[in-house]
């Protein structure tokens, strides 16, 4: 059996529906022993109202919920605002710590080493950072966040990453912190990432718990921005799916080693002085790791 992972989550779940796919991924990969699912951006207390009733839905109450630094300057889109509305957090079955931040550096203490895994903004991570960087050593960091600058000045129309581009200054504090190991997927790498054709229609009809909560959550997503053609054929763009793969294995991605840096409009820069972190460059085999990301959603059995 092979060895469990600690993880902590680190997610902007209630946004885009990728966290939800996200999150149901890690819930039934069996080697993570999931200590704490934080949220981040905006109405930090909404996400984790969303992450809760997700997590309740499944049947996975036992998942420990932490609320991440509200950013109410943020006006971000709540697509999930009408779902939850209801929902308060007193409901949820399972613990719901009011300081998420002091709850992350709890449990990195306790632990020999933590698995953090970001799929979202970098305002929590940061906020570990500039508190304990002692800790930092403890852990492995996947993130999906980040696009590579090419010239990006001379191609009108081109924007930042999100994850990044959403509190910059709190990215340049994690891309500069010493981890024991960090990888990233960017938007380079990931932006290619749905499914489609028979691997679609396997999770459309499957009686299991965590693919009919997500695709219902997916319903509501395309409804809430006017739009469900696609529900019954393919999914969204499942960035964040990736960031929760290479934290366990791998398989079926091609990386390099760079010494990257963020720049004042949210890029990722190659410069010599800045530090070295493992990039996702391409996949080996596309194909396979949709195959496998149907399998864990769809059953729970040992992966990897």
């Amino acid at each position: 059996m092979p060895e469990k992972k600690h993880i902590i989550l680190d997610t902007d779940i209630g946004g885009d529906i990728d966290d939800h796919w996200a999150l149901g991924m890690l819930l039934n990969i069996p080697e993570a022993e999931i200590e704490l699912v934080l949220t981040s951006s905006g109405d930090t207390r909404y996400r984790t109202k969303v992450a809760a009733k997700f997590l309740q839905d499944v049947g996975r109450a036992d998942v420990r919920l932490g609320i991440g630094i509200a950013r109410l300057d943020q006006h971000l889109q709540e697509t999930f605002s009408a779902d939850v509305k209801q929902y308060l957090l007193d409901d949820y079955p399972g613990v719901v710590v009011e300081d998420g931040i002091a709850e992350m550096i709890r449990i990195i203490e306790s632990k020999p080493e933590i698995m953090l895994i970001g799929i979202g903004p970098m305002t929590n991570l940061a906020a570990l950072c500039l508190r304990r960087p002692d800790l930092m050593k403890k852990c492995r960091l996947t993130i999906m966040a980040g696009s590579i600058a090419k010239n990006y000045k001379d191609r009108p129309g081109i924007v930042s990453e999100y994850n990044i581009a959403a509190d910059i200054p709190a990215s340049k504090v994690v891309f500069s912190a010493d981890w024991k190991e960090f990888t990233i997927t960017p938007l380079d790498h990931c932006g290619n990432m749905t499914i489609d054709g028979e691997l679609y229609q396997q999770l459309f009809h499957s009686h299991q718990a965590i693919p009919k909560v997500i695709l219902d959550c997916y319903k509501k997503w395309l409804i809430f921005h006017q739009s469900s053609e696609h529900y019954e054929t393919e999914s969204s763009i499942l960035y964040d799916t990736v960031a929760i793969h290479l934290a366990f294995t791998d398989k079926y991605v091609i990386f390099d080693d760079m010494n990257l840096v963020v720049d004042d409009v949210g890029f990722l820069r190659k410069e010599s002085w800045g530090k070295s972190i493992r990039v996702a460059l391409t996949w080996s085999n596309i194909g396979q790791y949709k195959a496998e990301l149907v399998e864990i959603l769809t059953k729970t059995r040992n992966i990897f």
